[in-house]
C-alpha cells in the first residue's frame, strides 16, 4: 500500500458543513421536495447558488490506468473455515444474447492483468471508526436531510453551476459544458412521470426495480433510483403532438422487448394508433403488449406515433434485448436517512448523479464483433493489454453505443463532475460484463405490471416494504429465490462479504440459515435491504469521511473498519474455490402463473374477514436440498447440479386453505399421516359453510342463470356421485344424525336414506351397471373401518373388506369386475382389489411407501395411485400399474413428472390425466405454497409415467384450487372449485381448446364439481343457502 496524504481538518471542515445543513433544515422538512415528489412552482423566486468547491478537473492523467477493475474483484473468495463463497456470479456470468460476453471463467479465477493485480483500493484497508465516533448522530442527520440538488426555491443547482461554467471544470475551455445537465426534478406524478415547476413533462419516468443483490442494497451505505426517457418522436404522435398515453404505451414495448415477455397496460383501443399490439391480428381493445419479435420468421414488433414512423423509415431501430438510440436513464445514489419512528429511507443529499445516453445503434452482429474484441483485450492480459475506454469527464465515456457520465460530491457537499479516472471506474460494471442488458442493470429487473401502479413509480411514493421477492433461474440449479440465493452463497449481504447485520439476521451462530428469517424474506425484501438505523447512521458517516478526503479514485464504498476479506496482492489465475459457474439464466419478479407479484392495493373489510376464516396456519414448506420449483411454481425433485454445500432452495410456508371433511381430522388422520406431519389447526371444522352477506355480492348479471338448488335442509349434504344414467345421485348427509348414504331421484326431487347406523358411511361409488353402490365405512365405537356393497332398495348390504387399520375410498373397475381400494393391513398401506361380492382379495403392491387412493383408467388396463415415500418427510408422488403379464404380475410405472401430486381424474380418452400439486404462487399477495389443477398428457414408457406438458389451468388467477375433472363427452372442457382471490369458492371451468378460463359461479361457497353422463350439468356442493347443500349448474 501507498503512504495516504495526512487527512484535512475534520473538525473544522466538520462544523463548517454542520452550521450549514442546520441552517437549511430550518426552512426544511425531513424530506427535501425532490424526495417527496412534491410540488415547486417556478414562479417562485430564484436564489444564487453558492460558488461551491470548484476543484479543478483538467488535469485528465490516469494514475490508475485498471480503475474499471472495482475492489469487489479483489476479494478473498473461502472464509476461515475454508467454505467456499462466491459473490461474483453476481456480475461475471454467461450474458444473454446480444450481449455475447460469457465472463463466467472470472468466478472460478483471479483472473487479471499483471499490472492489476495489486489492490489499488486504499480506502477499503480504513479504520474510520475513530472518524466516525467523532460525528454527532444528530449533525450527520442534517447534513444527509439537506438537499445539493434542489435548492430551497426549486432550481437545480448542479444545472445552474454547469450553465455559468467554472473555467476549472471546462475541458475544452470553450465555456460550455459538452455534457449532461440536470433537468430532472424528482416531482412525480401518478403515473410515474417527472413534472417541471410549471407541471409540464420532463420525460423522465420513474420505476421501480428490485436491486442487483450485493452493493445496490441500502443495507451496505446507499439508496438508489433510476429514471428512464426515451427521445422526443417517442412521445409525441404522427402529427407532432405531446402524448403521454403514446409514451407510456412506447415505454411497454421498450419494457417487452428488454424482458422479452408479454407486458400488461392499462386498455387501450389498437384504432386509435393503428397497431397490433397484441397480434391478434386486428385491430380492437386490448390490455397487453404481446412479444412476438422474431424477424427472420416474419414477426415484428412497432412502436407508436412518430416513433413508429421513424422506424418505418429506418431512423429509429428496434431489437428484442436492446433499447432504441436517444434512450436515457437517470440514477440518484443517496445517503440514508432516518425518521423520528426508525425508518431508514432514501435521504434528500446525494452521494452521486449518474447519468447514461444511448448515443449511437449496434446489430446483433457488430455487438458481436465488440465483444469478441474484448475477449481478445483479455486474452492479452498476459501483455498487460489496458481495456481502451473512450471519451472524457466532460463529454462522457463511451462503450458499446452508450455515453456514461457522472457527478460527484465535492468536500463542500455540493455536487460536481467526476474526474477523468472516477469516470472510469463506472465504465468496468457497463462495457464488459455478462450481467448486463445492453450495458444497464436496472430496466431488466423493473417490477411487473401486477405490482403497484404497474411498477411505473419513485421509491418516495411507496417504499419496498412488502415487495415479494424476485426469482433467478441459475443453470443447473432451476429457479431460486435471488436474495436468498445470494445470501447463502456469500453468507453475507455484501460481495465484500463485511455485512454482519444481514449475517447475524440471516444466520445463526454456527452459519446455519435461519429458516424463518428466509422464509419472511420471500414475503418482504426490506429485511434484506434495508439497514438497522444505527447501521445507516454508520455508513453516512463512514462515506462523509471519505467525500472529505476526496481520494474517491482510493475507494468510494462506504467500510466502518478495514475489509478483511480483500486482497492486498492477488495471485496471477489463482483458483477462487469454485468449481462450477452459477450462471443466471432468467429473472422475474414472480412465478410466471400469471399472477401478481405483489398484492395491488388493500383488502375491503369483507374480504379481510373472510380471508382471516379461510387461511389456516401455514405448515412448513418442504426440504430444499430435495426439491427444486420451475418457473410455473411447480415442484420437482432436485437436480441441483452445482452441488454448493450449504445452499438450498428456501421453500415459503404453505397456505393452508380448508377443503371438505366428512369425519373430523381428529378421528381420520390419514391425509397427514401420508405426510408423516402433524395436522394443522384449523378453527372450524366446517370451514367451507361460512356465513355470508349475499347483499355484499356483486355478481354479474346473468352469473346465476342454470342454477338449481338441489336439496334443502339445515344438515350437511356432501359428495354427490351421479348415477351411470344420469337419473339419481348419491350423496353423504348427517340429516339422520351421522354420516349416511341418501339417494335423490333428479326427476322428482325425492330423497331416500340408503344406510344407516350405528356406522357412519361416505365416499360411494357407482358400479357401471347403475345397480350397486360401494362405499366407505366407520365404526366410531372402535375407529374401524371397512368397505361394503349395497343395493339400491337397501338390501344385500355386504362387508366386503375389513381392515385392522384405515381404508381409503372404493373404485370400480370399468367392467364391474374388480373394485380397488387402499388398505393398511399388516401394518402397511398398499392398493388391493376385490370382486364386489368379497371374494379373490389381491394385493397389488407391498412397497413399504404409504400407497393410496387408486384410480382406474378409463378402459380398465391401468390403475393410478398415490405415492407417499416412506422414512422422513417427502412429497407424494402418483404412480401407475398395468397388467399386461395378470393381475399377480402388475407393471409399476413410477411416476415423473412434478411432486406433491394427488390425481383427480383420467380424461375419457385415457390420454390426459388432471391432478392437484403443490405450487408456489404469489397470488394471494404473499408467496405462499398453495394447491393448483395439473392437466397432463400421460405417456407410460420405460418403467415411467411421464406427466407432459404441465398445465396449471387456473393460471394463477386463484389462490388455491382443487377437483379438477374432465367433461365425459368432451375432454377440453374441465371444470374446477377454487378458492379466489377474495378468499371465496367458486366454481371454473378451462377449456383446453381454447386456452379460455372461466368463472362459472359466483357465489362464495362451492366446491367438488361432478359432471353429469351427458356432460351438461355440474353438481356441486355449496352453502350459499346457508348450509351445505347439493346445487345443479346446467351449462349451455
Amino acid at each position: 500500500m501507498t503512504e495516504k496524504r495526512p487527512m484535512p481538518d475534520w473538525g473544522v471542515t466538520r462544523m463548517a458543513l454542520s452550521l450549514v445543513a442546520l441552517a437549511a433544515l430550518s426552512t426544511q422538512s425531513l424530506f427535501a421536495p425532490e424526495a417527496r415528489g412534491e410540488t415547486s412552482r417556478s414562479s417562485q423566486p430564484t436564489e444564487s447558488v453558492p460558488a461551491g468547491e470548484t476543484r479543478d478537473l483538467r488535469d485528465t492523467e490516469v494514475r490508475n490506468p485498471f480503475a474499471y477493475i472495482v475492489p469487489q474483484c479483489y476479494v478473498l473468495t473461502q472464509d476461515a473455515s475454508g467454505s467456499v463463497l462466491n459473490p461474483c456470479y453476481v456480475c461475471h456470468q454467461r450474458g444473454k444474447s446480444p450481449n455475447f460476453l460469457d465472463d463466467s471463467s472470472f468466478q472460478l479465477a483471479y483472473e487479471m492483468t499483471e499490472r492489476g493485480l495489486t489492490n489499488p483500493w486504499e480506502n477499503l484497508f480504513d479504520d474510520r471508526s475513530t472518524q466516525t465516533r467523532s460525528i454527532g448522530d444528530a449533525e450527520a442527520l442534517a447534513y444527509v436531510r439537506a438537499s445539493n440538488y434542489l435548492s430551497e426555491a426549486g432550481n437545480l443547482m448542479l444545472a445552474q453551476r454547469l450553465a455559468d461554467l467554472p473555467s476549472t471544470w471546462d475541458l475544452d475551455g470553450d465555456q460550455h459544458w459538452d455534457g449532461y445537465r440536470p433537468d430532472a426534478y424528482f416531482r412525480f406524478d401518478e403515473q410515474g412521470f417527472d413534472r417541471d415547476p410549471d407541471n409540464g413533462y420532463t420525460g423522465w419516468r420513474a420505476f421501480a426495480y428490485y436491486p442487483t443483490p450485493g452493493t445496490y442494497w441500502p443495507s451496505n451505505g446507499s439508496a438508489a433510483d433510476v429514471l428512464i426517457r426515451l427521445p422526443e418522436p417517442f412521445r409525441r404522435d404522427r402529427e407532432g403532438e405531446l402524448d403521454p398515453t403514446l409514451y407510456a404505451v412506447n415505454l411497454a414495448i421498450v419494457e417487452s422487448l428488454i424482458k422479452r415477455a408479454d407486458v400488461a397496460i392499462d386498455p387501450l383501443d389498437e384504432n386509435r394508433y393503428a397497431v397490433d399490439l397484441n397480434k391478434d391480428g386486428e385491430l380492437g381493445w386490448t390490455n397487453i403488449i404481446r412479444y412476438d419479435w422474431a424477424p427472420l420468421e416474419g414477426r415484428d414488433m412497432s412502436f407508436l406515433g412518430e416513433a413508429g414512423r421513424q422506424q418505418a423509415a429506418g431512423q429509429l431501430h428496434l431489437a428484442a434485448g436492446l433499447f432504441p438510440e436517444g434512450t436515457e436513464f437517470l440514477q440518484s445514489l443517496r445517503y440514508l436517512d432516518v425518521t423520528e419512528d426508525g425508518k431508514v429511507q432514501p435521504a434528500a443529499r446525494m452521494k452521486e448523479l449518474r447519468y447514461a445516453r444511448k448515443q449511437s445503434w449496434y446489430n446483433y452482429a457488430e455487438l458481436k464483433g465488440l465483444i469478441d474484441r474484448e475477449d481478445g483485450e483479455r486474452r492479452e492480459y498476459e501483455n498487460d493489454t489496458i481495456k481502451q475506454v473512450p471519451g472524457d469527464y466532460e463529454r462522457g465515456r463511451f462503450g458499446q453505443g452508450w455515453v456514461y457520465q457522472g457527478f460527484i460530491e465535492s468536500r463542500d457537499g455540493s455536487l460536481r463532475p467526476q474526474s477523468q479516472e472516477e469516470t472510469l471506474y463506472c465504465m468496468g460494471c457497463h462495457t464488459g460484463l455478462g450481467a448486463t442488458t445492453d450495458t444497464t442493470f436496472a430496466f431488466a429487473r423493473k417490477l411487473d405490471a401486477g405490482a403497484y401502479r404497474r411498477g411505473w413509480y419513485h421509491w418516495t411514493q411507496k417504499d419496498a416494504s412488502g415487495l415479494n421477492e424476485p426469482k433467478v433461474e441459475i443453470d443447473g440449479a432451476g429457479v431460486q429465490y435471488e436474495y436468498a440465493y445470494y445470501l447463502m452463497y456469500t453468507r453475507s449481504g455484501s460481495e465484500f462479504l463485511a455485512n454482519p447485520e444481514l449475517e447475524a439476521r440471516f444466520f445463526d451462530d454456527n452459519g446455519e440459515p435461519r429458516a424463518e428469517a428466509f422464509a419472511a424474506l420471500h414475503e418482504d425484501v426490506t429485511l434484506a435491504l434495508m439497514p438497522s438505523p444505527e447501521r445507516a447512521l454508520a455508513l453516512n458517516k463512514a462515506y462523509w469521511t471519505i467525500v472529505d478526503d476526496q481520494d474517491f479514485v482510493l475507494g468510494r464504498d462506504a467500510n466502518l473498519t478495514p475489509l478483511g476479506s480483500l486482497q492486498a496482492e492477488v495471485t496471477k489465475d489463482l483458483p477462487t474455490g469454485v468449481e462450477q459457474a452459477a450462471n443466471p439464466v432468467a429473472f422475474a419478479g414472480c412465478f410466471a402463473q400469471g399472477s401478481a407479484c405483489n398484492a395491488d392495493g388493500e383488502r375491503s373489510p369483507e374480504q379481510n374477514d373472510w380471508a382471516a376464516l379461510v387461511n389456516g396456519a401455514g405448515m412448513d414448506g418442504p426440504d430444499g436440498s430435495r426439491y427444486e420449483v420451475d418457473w410455473k411454481g411447480i415442484i420437482h425433485q432436485s437436480s441441483y447440479a452445482l452441488g454448493i454445500e450449504g445452499v438450498s432452495f428456501t421453500f415459503p410456508s404453505r397456505l393452508t386453505l380448508p377443503t371438505r371433511t366428512i369425519v373430523p381430522l381428529r378421528d381420520i388422520r390419514v391425509c397427514y399421516e401420508c405426510h408423516r406431519i402433524s395436522a394443522p389447526v384449523i378453527a372450524s371444522e366446517a370451514r367451507v359453510e361460512l356465513p355470508m352477506d349475499f347483499s355484499a355480492l356483486t355478481p354479474e348479471a346473468d352469473s346465476e342463470a342454470g342454477l338449481t338448488q338441489l336439496t334443502n335442509h339445515s344438515a350437511r349434504d356432501v359428495g354427490a356421485k351421479w348415477s351411470p344414467d344420469g337419473q339419481t345421485l348419491a350423496f353423504v348427509s348427517n340429516r339422520s344424525g351421522d354420516n349416511q348414504i341418501w339417494l335423490l331421484r333428479l326427476s322428482s326431487g325425492e330423497t331416500r336414506q340408503l344406510t344407516s347406523g350405528p356406522d357412519q358411511h361416505a365416499w360411494p361409488e357407482w358400479s357401471p351397471d347403475g345397480q350397486r353402490l360401494v362405499y366407505w365405512a366407520f365404526d366410531p365405537t372402535n375407529s374401524a373401518q371397512s368397505l361394503k356393497t349395497i343395493k339400491l332398495d337397501g338390501t344385500a348390504e355386504t362387508t366386503i373388506v375389513r381392515a385392522p387399520g384405515h381404508v381409503d375410498c372404493p373404485a370400480w373397475r370399468p367392467d364391474g369386475g374388480y373394485i380397488a381400494a387402499a388398505a393398511e393391513i399388516d401394518d402397511n398401506w398398499d392398493i388391493w382389489i376385490i370382486r364386489p361380492d368379497g371374494s379373490d382379495l389381491r394385493r397389488l403392491t407391498s412397497d413399504p411407501a404409504m400407497e393410496t387412493n387408486p384410480l382406474w383408467s378409463p378402459d380398465g388396463t391401468t390403475i393410478a395411485y398415490k405415492v407417499a415415500p416412506s422414512g422422513d418427510y417427502n412429497l407424494t408422488i402418483q404412480n401407475f400399474m398395468t397388467f399386461e403379464h395378470g393381475l399377480d404380475e402388475p407393471t409399476i410405472h413410477v411416476w415423473n413428472g412434478p411432486q406433491a401430486v394427488q390425481m383427480n381424474a383420467w380424461s375419457p380418452d385415457g390420454i390426459q390425466i388432471a391432478y392437484t400439486a403443490e405450487v408456489i404462487s404469489g397470488s394471494s399477495g404473499e408467496d405462499r405454497l398453495t394447491y393448483a389443477n395439473i392437466v397432463s398428457d400421460l405417456e407410460l414408457r420405460d418403467g415411467q409415467a411421464v406427466a407432459d406438458p404441465s398445465v396449471i389451468i387456473s393460471k394463477g388467477l386463484t389462490i388455491g384450487d382443487r377437483g379438477a375433472v374432465f367433461s365425459p363427452v368432451d375432454a377440453n372442457q374441465v371444470a374446477f372449485w377454487a378458492w379466489g382471490q377474495d378468499h371465496r369458492a367458486n366454481l371454473w371451468l378451462y377449456d383446453q381448446a381454447s386456452d379460455r378460463l372461466e368463472q362459472i359461479t359466483q357465489g362464495g361457497s362451492d366446491i367438488y364439481p361432478q359432471w353429469s353422463p351427458d356432460g351438461k350439468h355440474l353438481v356441486f356442493e355449496s352453502s350459499r343457502a346457508g348450509s351445505s347443500d347439493l346445487w345443479l349448474l346446467t351449462l349451455e
